[in-house]
C-alpha cells in the first residue's frame, strides 16, 4: 500500500500556500528565535462580530533553552490582514534575521 493512497484514503492535502504563514519572534530573555507556523483554518480564531477584528490569534511559545513564555496576540480582518500585534516577552523579527 502505497502511502499517497493511504493520504487520499485519509483525505489529507497539503497546505496551500494561501492558508497558512509563518511568524518570526525571538525571546528577549535568552534570543532565542522561533519561526511558527500559522493554519489559518486552525489557528486562527473567528470573533463573530460585524467590526473589528474577524479573527484572533493568541499563541504562547516555550523554547529550549529558557521556561520564559512568549505570548503572541494578533488580530485580523475579515481577508485575514493583520491589523493589530501585541507580544509579551519578545518582539517580532523579520524572516532575514531569523535566517542570519
Amino acid at each position: 500500500m502505497s502511502f499517497s493512497f493511504i493520504k487520499k484514503l485519509l483525505g489529507k492535502k497539503e497546505a496551500d500556500s494561501s492558508e497558512i504563514f509563518w511568524i518570526y519572534s525571538r525571546c528577549d530573555k535568552c534570543g532565542e528565535q522561533f519561526k511558527t507556523l500559522i493554519r489559518k483554518n486552525n489557528d486562527l480564531t473567528p470573533t463573530y462580530i460585524n467590526e473589528g477584528a474577524a479573527y484572533i490569534l493568541k499563541k504562547e511559545l516555550i523554547g529550549a533553552s529558557c521556561p520564559n513564555r512568549i505570548n503572541i496576540y494578533l488580530k485580523f480582518d475579515q481577508n485575514y490582514r493583520k491589523i493589530n500585534e501585541k507580544i509579551i516577552g519578545g518582539h517580532f523579527i523579520s524572516e532575514e534575521e531569523y535566517q542570519s
